[in-house]
C-alpha cells in the first residue's frame, strides 16, 4: 500500500489546535505522519487533492448495533465507513456467550473498525427481555469472554429499561455494575420506561460511565419541570457521561433544545443506528450532527462529540486526532447550506440550514470511500 498525501484540506481537530486551518496530511503505514502547511509529493505517495474540504479525525460512533446474529444487526460497512464514520462500537448486541460469533461473523468481516460494549447478559440482544431472570446474566461467564476478546471489549452494557429487566427494576443494573467496576471498564446504560427509575440509575454511576439515551421524550429522563434533576447534576459533576444515542424510539428535539438552553449539552453523539432505523429516521452519524447543528450547536463542537471526546470516552488512545503516531483515519466533508428538514424519533420535525456532507473516508490511510 502507497503511503497517502492528503493535500488542500482545512482541519478540524480543536482538541488538538486545528481550526478549519488549511494543512498537508502524510499518512506511512496507516498511522500519521506528518501534518505542516505544505509537503512535498514523494514517489511512494498516493495523492489525495482536495480544494478546502474539511478533513476531521474519522467518526467514532460510540453506540450503534452491527451484530448481525441479533434481529437490530445491520452490516458495519454499510453505516461506517460507507457513511463516513470509520470507528464503531456495538453497544450491547453481544453477550460473553456469542462474543465469539459476533467477531468471527462481523468484526473481522467489516473493513470499518469495530470495538464493543458487552452486553452483562449472557445472550446479549439475542433473545430479549435480556435480563429479566438472574439466570440470564453470569459473572463468571463474563469474566471469562473478557479474558478471550479484551481486544474488542471497551465497556460494558446494560438495558435500565422495564422492557428488558421486567420486575427485577434497579438489580440487574446493579449487577452490571459489579461486572464492570471488576473488570475495571465504563459501563454505558440505556435509559427508557421504569422500572428502573433514572434517579436509581444516575445514583450507580461513576466517573467515565455512560448514560444513552440521554435525550429521549418519555417520563423517565434526566429533566424535570423544565430543569435538570439534581440527580441528574450531580451525576455530571461526578464525571458521568452523558450520549445522545438517537435510535428510533429516544431522542426528542424539544428535550434536546431544553438541554442546550440549561448548558447541558451532550457528551457524545451516538447514534444508536441499527437494522429498524438506519433508513429513519437516524440515517447516519453524518445526519445525527445535522440535527446538532440545527439546535444550535457549533461545527467544532460536533465535530469533537464524535472524534476527541468519543475517543477519550473509551479509552482509544490511537483514534479522534490528526497526530503523528496515530491511526491514519479521516473523515472529509464538506458543510452545505440549504434549507433543511430533520425528524427525531418521535416525529417532530426541525428545520436547519446546514448539512455536513461526506466526501472521502479514510481508514488506516487507505481510501475506502469517495463520493463520485
Amino acid at each position: 500500500m502507497k503511503n497517502l498525501l492528503v493535500k488542500g484540506g482545512l482541519v478540524i481537530d480543536p482538541n488538538n489546535g486545528y481550526h478549519s486551518v488549511r494543512k498537508d496530511i502524510l499518512i506511512e503505514d496507516g498511522v500519521f505522519k506528518e501534518i505542516a502547511d505544505t509537503i512535498e509529493v514523494g514517489a511512494d505517495m498516493e495523492v489525495l487533492s482536495l480544494n478546502g474540504e474539511y478533513v476531521s479525525p474519522g467518526f467514532i460512533d460510540v453506540h450503534v448495533h452491527v451484530y448481525t446474529g441479533v434481529a437490530l444487526g445491520v452490516n458495519a460497512d454499510e453505516i461506517g465507513i460507507n457513511l463516513g464514520t470509520t470507528t464503531v462500537i456495538d453497544a450491547g448486541s453481544a453477550g460473553p456467550a456469542n462474543m465469539k460469533d459476533f467477531i468471527e461473523r462481523d468484526i473481522k468481516k467489516n473493513k470499518t473498525r469495530i470495538y464493543c460494549a458487552m452486553h452483562f447478559a449472557k445472550d446479549g440482544l439475542l433473545n430479549p427481555p435480556e435480563a429479566d431472570q438472574e439466570d440470564k446474566y453470569d459473572s463468571d461467564l463474563s469474566l471469562e469472554a473478557y479474558e478471550t476478546y479484551k481486544d474488542y471489549i471497551v465497556a460494558i452494557k446494560a438495558r435500565a429499561s422495564k422492557s428488558c429487566v421486567g420486575d427485577y427494576g434497579i438489580t440487574p443494573i446493579k449487577a452490571a455494575k459489579s461486572l464492570a467496576r471488576s473488570l475495571d471498564l465504563p459501563i454505558m446504560v440505556h435509559i427508557g420506561n421504569m422500572p428502573p427509575t433514572i434517579e436509581e440509575v444516575l445514583n450507580i454511576m461513576e466517573k467515565d460511565d455512560i448514560i444513552t439515551h440521554a435525550f429521549h421524550g418519555k417520563a423517565n429522563n434526566l429533566f424535570e419541570n423544565g430543569q435538570i434533576k439534581p440527580e441528574t447534576q450531580a451525576a455530571r459533576n461526578r464525571g458521568v457521561l452523558f450520549d445522545m444515542g438517537h435510535g428510533k424510539d429516544s431522542f426528542n428535539f424539544s428535550v434536546g433544545r431544553l438541554a442546550k438552553s440549561l448548558g447541558f449539552y451532550p457528551d457524545l453523539a451516538g447514534t444508536d443506528l441499527h437494522s429498524a432505523n438506519y433508513k429513519g429516521p437516524v440515517y447516519s452519524q453524518a445526519v445525527t450532527l445535522d440535527k446538532m447543528l440545527a439546535l444550535g450547536y457549533d461545527l467544532e463542537t460536533c465535530i469533537d462529540k464524535v472524534t476527541g471526546s468519543a475517543a477519550k470516552s473509551l479509552n482509544l488512545d490511537k483514534l479522534g486526532k490528526i497526530i503523528p503516531g496515530c491511526y491514519g483515519d479521516l473523515t472529509i466533508f464538506t458543510l452545505e447550506e440549504g434549507n433543511y428538514e430533520y425528524i427525531d424519533s418521535d416525529d417532530n420535525k426541525l428545520a436547519g440550514t446546514q448539512s455536513i456532507c461526506v466526501a472521502h473516508t479514510v481508514l488506516g490511510g487507505e481510501i475506502v470511500m469517495s463520493k463520485a
